[in-house]
């Protein structure tokens, strides 16, 4: 009898190539099952001095699945379905990697296969599954790794099964993780398992498919071109993902931190622009105070010439004895000029004020102290026109309503 339990290998189906070295990890793990310690005071089962806990089947899986459900209702049942999943397959995966590097220490093996063997036989003894390798597969250490199981007796689609009810996808995600998670520390690469028939949904097997990321699509479609279930019910198959909430998490922080940047980025460039713009502002004013002082310069240069060019030659004529008339025409010739010249006429006729050349004029004459009267007599207008000009003058040079004399104040602009 002793003899038929280190020959028979019971607790794994695995093609004959793979007979041997499954049947050495099989006396492994069960010497390594057989030493148990029990002490319920304590709250300790251990196995080989290894502590294990025992958890009912079903409130990982159907019962999980239940409450998943009520929790998350005001998000239907998909998202609830997406969120057991996710949580299953995460905690299952890093399990089976946890528990897969502790055997290859205790069991001090390095090549990949016998790695390997112990996960299925390991399955066996915690009560998860027993494993069925196809001869199809071949595990290798690169991204060509390719192994099809089925795990008969799987506990998650049993908890179903016995509760009656089927459904309508694949419910061994927990098993997909270990399993994944175990190879994936084997063989040291990215490894990913997807469920392709389950019994929980009235399919003939758990059957599964392991792969990397990158062509386990692949091996799913030319699966399905043999296999009785329709080619449509393979093609909507969601491959799990280890930590894809992670990966989702660091996207959206990727994104966040490129958006960070990039606004940062724009932020200095508009800092810049501004910055220029500022300097561009600065030049422009230093251009224009030239030109205010250059047309100040222009004007003063203009009324000097005027005065040089022409008083000379005015009083000239007036050492020629002109008659009366012409002494007046010569008078007020001087003072027009003399007008023209002078500082107030130039702050008068400025765009600020914007005098006419008429309100000019009545300034002017209130400034030397002419009277209404002689103003409408010297300009030829009536004296409420007179009247009238002197109103707007007095408005545009804000003295309205104010209590201040007009010709006092335009001497003032003299100054």
């Amino acid at each position: 009898m002793n003899q038929d339990v280190d020959t028979n290998l019971n607790t794994v189906s695995v093609p004959d190539n793979f007979h041997q070295v499954f049947l050495q990890a099989q006396k492994y793990v069960r010497n390594y099952f057989s030493t148990v310690q029990s002490d319920p005071e304590k709250g300790l089962i251990k196995f080989s001095d290894e502590r294990y806990i025992l958890v009912r089947a079903s409130s990982m899986s159907k019962e999980f699945f239940d409450m998943m459900a009520i929790m998350y209702k005001d998000r239907g049942e998909k998202e609830a379905r997406t969120l057991s999943f996710n949580f299953l397959f995460d905690i299952a995966h890093s399990i089976g990697k946890a528990d897969a590097k502790s055997f290859f220490k205790k069991m001090k093996v390095s090549d990949p296969i016998e790695k390997l063997s112990a996960g299925p036989v390991h399955f066996a003894y915690t009560g998860w599954a027993s494993v069925k390798i196809h001869p199809l597969s071949h595990p290798t250490p690169d991204e060509n790794f390719y192994l099809i199981y089925d795990h008969p007796y799987s506990f998650e689609a049993q908890a179903w099964l016995e509760e009656k009810e089927t459904t309508d996808f694949p419910v061994c995600v927990m098993n997909a993780g270990y399993s994944s998670g175990w190879c994936e520390e084997s063989f040291g690469v990215s490894l990913v398992t997807a469920e392709i028939e389950c019994r929980a949904k009235g399919d003939r097997h758990c059957r599964f498919i392991m792969a990397h990321p990158s062509k386990i699509k692949d091996y799913i479609s030319k699966y399905s071109k043999k296999a009785y279930i329709k080619y449509e019910h393979y093609n909507k198959i969601d491959v799990p993902e280890f930590f894809k909430r992670k990966r989702l998490e660091d996207e959206l922080q990727n994104h966040r931190t490129h958006l960070e940047k990039l606004v940062e980025k724009r932020t200095d460039k508009l800092t810049a622009t501004n910055k220029r713009l500022e300097e561009a502002n600065i030049a422009l004013k230093v251009v224009l105070k030239q030109m205010e002082q250059k047309e100040k310069t222009d004007k003063e240069n203009f009324l000097i010439n005027i005065k040089q060019s022409i008083m000379p030659y005015l009083n000239e004529l007036y050492e020629t004895n002109p008659s009366k008339g012409q002494q007046v025409l010569l008078d007020r010739l001087e003072k027009n000029i003399n007008q023209i010249t002078s500082p107030l006429i130039s702050k008068l006729s400025s765009k600020y004020l914007n005098l006419t050349p008429m309100e000019i004029k009545v300034a002017t004459l209130v400034k030397d102290g002419t009277v209404n009267k002689d103003i409408a007599q010297i300009l030829n207008v009536s004296l409420n026109t007179i009247t009238s000009h002197r109103y707007k003058i007095r408005t545009k040079l804000n003295l309205k309503n104010k209590n201040i004399n007009l010709r006092s104040y335009l001497l003032s602009l003299e100054e």
